[in-house]
């Protein structure tokens, strides 16, 4: 007797079942597992030096946790009182950490700072006019002390007798459009027509895009909906409205797709075979999702909205094995359920094995969404042919499944059509021919471009708001970017203000917009001693401030002043950035790496022209260009072509055992249906336009799996050839209806991957039904 006819072993896997189902639920319950961040689905750049990785992290940062708005109208009040309302609701949700908008500075610290920072962060171009011509800077300050409408200083003009504080305010601000209103205490933008606020908020450090708060993609639709109505203009930006509204879309995919993939098969089933028994193969599709997510959760921690998408979808292959089975009972009339189960488990274990061997391939890939699409279809499809093999055997003892008499013919109909096209292809010898130079044709035409933004569906709203602020603030972040080290601060900041006259260049030929680098913030420890000795000897100097003198200055307190500055302390990297007035450099220093050197960012916007910034890098010298969009792309074309090259691994292997257990005339030609199927589906794209994404590959290693099958179930030949018929048409007709559903998906790789499966196990279905006997369906066709 069979193992799977003891009872003994379906009531261990019932119980395996319950406690994985137990294992998953208290897991998900600790911790959120769905995971909708696009980074994650990248490999981690196992050659980056420590800096590069530590600088990707960084930018990715400031990329994905912080959510730029921007509050407009006509009138300045009506911009003012919305973003207030605005800046209070956003607080209140308790979604962020922070939401910036109005501020409210301690005047004392800023004061403090603005004095430790005096001779660190004056640009060398301000502070040499300072001192060839000092007397200019007096006496400056000297009308400021007559003049109510002079420009006024966050400094005492009596801690402040050169005008420094006016200095470092404008330098701060990096005298980018973006203005601090003394008077309302907002950043402002004026474009000439509307006058515009800026604020900033920040999601917790443990959000990110990995668990995006639930209510975040509602509040921003309830925030535009609302300053809409008021007639106040709303721009927003950030990765978090794409990894949010990205994680609503494969939620609402998931969901909808499954279901409609699940009715829609179910209904099939329920009118060809008249019984609600068949709902039973919901069981197996349960089973196979579970243990799917299980293993996905189990080996990488969390499962990619990407992963559920597309292991939903393999409802259609799970069924297989089951139908398989029951096809029999379509036409005996005396069916024996062990005796089917034993034949058709024979034949599909074996296409199983060469399934599992695909998938292992994948594993070898570097991308985590290929390994973990890997993990769940395999999990899936061993778990839910154990419980076909264990458990449906048993619901199925006593009401045997009669498919419907007229569905019955249409499929034995089909059957010998396409026979009757195998025979006329291969009497007429230039048909083969016609089709072969369709084929070549089609595969010479093939588009293997892939792109990081083929994968997901960026909207094209978000994308119109961020490039609006991009334009608004002159800040238009791209993936492009150069990381410096250097053996101490100093060094790094020689490095970086070098590059920076390069990139001057650069931004003259309009290859990019601008710049941010340290340089532009902090001067080196060398030129602020320097400044302590220009300060010396502007203190001889007293025909400088005569201006102050006649207004009754007393020469004591200047002389106080200048000593007070050139005994300042010199100020670090690290010093120079801990406080508020440095925000917008804090992330460019990278700090010491492990081999002792220090390293920074320099941040790049606007890029143009990505190769005329390669040549300005100099790895040699400790100045590295990253491109994380070309590095990207270059991995997937390694990737494609690694996963190719496993594909054809994998025919190799398969061919081998085929050859062992069939034969190799027999082996060859049942290989054939799935090398053909692919070629075929390969060809469709080249005429449709699609790319050959990665997901496409993918949906191909699922191909060969489905058309292994199809061809090993045709070749039992203990099986009637209308069972074998039925078998094969019942599973692919379910198979297409869950991928081509998913070819309708608003995401790129989704679509990619349901549009290649959908044609290949179409594919699979003709050239498997084609390698049945003609005679015996005629014997088939005259029984109905």
């Amino acid at each position: 007797m069979p193992f799977y006819r003891k009872r003994i072993w379906a009531w261990l896997y019932l119980l395996l079942i319950v406690c994985v189902a137990a294992a998953l639920l208290c897991s998900w319950l600790q911790r959120n597992r769905l995971d909708t961040d696009l980074t994650s689905l990248l490999p981690a750049d196992g050659q980056s030096i420590q800096a590069q990785q530590l600088a990707k992290m960084r930018m990715n940062q400031r990329m994905n946790r912080d959510i730029v708005l921007l509050v407009g109208s006509d009138s300045p009040d009506k911009a003012m009182a919305a973003a207030q309302t605005l800046q209070k609701k956003w607080h209140d949700t308790g979604i962020f950490e922070s939401v910036t908008g109005k501020i409210e500075p301690d005047v004392t610290a800023l004061q403090a700072n603005m004095q430790r920072l005096r001779l660190a962060v004056i640009s060398e171009d301000s502070w040499r006019n300072i001192m060839n011509q000092p007397r200019e800077a007096f006496t400056r300050q000297a009308q400021a002390l007559v003049n109510p409408f002079a420009e006024r200083s966050v400094l005492p003009i009596e801690q402040d007798w050169l005008g420094l504080g006016n200095i470092i305010m404008h330098q701060a601000s990096q005298d980018r459009p973006v203005f601090y209103n003394v008077q309302t205490g907002w950043l402002n933008i004026d474009d000439g027509t509307t006058t515009w606020i800026l604020l900033r908020a920040r999601l917790p450090e443990k959000a990110g895009l990995i668990n995006i708060p639930d209510g975040l993609l509602t509040l921003i639709h309830d925030t535009q909906a609302s300053l809409v109505q008021q007639n106040v203009q709303v721009l927003m930006a950030g990765g978090a409205i794409f990894a949010a509204e990205n994680k609503a879309t494969g939620e609402r995919e998931s969901q909808y797709m499954s279901t409609l993939g699940m009715g829609l098969t179910f209904l099939l089933l329920l009118l060809l075979f008249r019984s609600l028994r068949i709902l039973y193969l919901l069981l197996p599709l349960a089973v196979g999702i579970l243990f799917g997510i299980a293993a996905t959760v189990t080996l990488f921690g969390h499962i990619h909205i990407l992963t559920l998408v597309v292991g939903t979808s393999l409802m259609g292959v799970l069924l297989d094995f089951p139908l398989h089975w029951l096809a029999s009972g379509v036409i005996q009339q005396q069916w024996q359920r062990w005796q089917a189960l034993h034949m058709a488990s024979k034949a599909f274990l074996l296409s199983l094995i060469i399934t599992l061997l695909g998938y292992a391939a994948l594993l070898i890939t570097p991308l985590p969404i290929l390994q973990q699409t890997a993990i769940f279809s395999a999990a899936a499809l061993i778990s839910a042919f154990l419980f076909s093999l264990l458990c449906l055997p048993v619901l199925f003892n006593t009401t045997q499944a009669r498919i419907h008499p007229r569905a019955l013919y249409v499929m034995l109909t089909l059957g010998s059509m396409i026979i009757s096209c195998r025979e006329i292809i291969i009497q007429k010898k230039w048909l083969p021919l016609l089709v072969l130079l369709l084929l070549a044709g089609g595969l010479l035409r093939l588009d293997t471009h892939d792109d990081i933004r083929q994968w997901v569906n960026l909207s094209p709203e978000w994308m119109a708001q961020a490039q609006k602020i991009g334009v608004l603030t002159q800040t238009m972040p791209s993936g492009q970017y150069f990381v410096l080290q250097a053996d101490n601060d100093d060094e790094l900041l020689a490095k970086s203000h070098a590059l920076g006259q390069s990139l001057q260049t650069e931004i003259a030929q309009k290859q990019l917009s601008g710049f941010q680098s340290l340089d532009q913030w902090i001067t080196p420890l060398r030129v602020q001693e320097q400044r302590q000795q220009d300060v010396g000897r502007l203190m001889t100097n007293t025909e400088s401030w005569q201006d102050l003198i006649r207004l009754g200055i007393d020469e004591r307190n200047i002389l106080d002043y200048l000593s007070g500055l050139q005994q300042q302390p010199l100020q670090t990297i690290s010093q120079s950035l801990d406080n508020d007035l440095a925000t917008a450099w804090q992330d460019l220093y990278l700090g010491k790496m492990a081999n002792g050197q220090v390293a920074a960012i320099v941040s790049l916007s606007g890029v143009n022209h990505v190769s005329a910034l390669q040549k300005l890098a100099d790895e040699n010298n400790g100045i590295y260009f990253v491109n994380n969009l070309y590095s990207l792309n270059q991995l997937f074309t390694h990737t494609r072509n690694q996963a190719i090259a496993l594909k054809v691994a994998s025919y190799l292997l398969a061919i081998v055992l085929l050859a062992y257990i069939f034969g190799w005339r027999k082996g060859v030609l049942l290989l054939a249906v799935p090398i053909l199927s692919s070629l075929f589906c390969l060809a469709i794209f080249a005429y449709a336009g699609w790319s050959l994404s990665l997901f496409a590959i993918f949906g191909l290693f699922l191909v060969t799996a489905i058309g292994m099958d199809y061809a090993i179930y045709v070749s039992i030949k203990q099986m009637a050839v209308a069972e074998r018929l039925a078998g094969v048409l019942l599973a692919a007709t379910t198979t297409m209806i869950s991928f081509a559903i998913l070819g309708f998906s608003a995401t790129p790789a989704i679509a990619s991957f349901g549009r290649s499966v959908a044609f290949g196990v179409f594919f699979s279905m003709i050239l498997a039904l084609a390698l049945l006997p003609r005679a015996s369906t005629r014997g088939c066709d005259e029984s109905v």
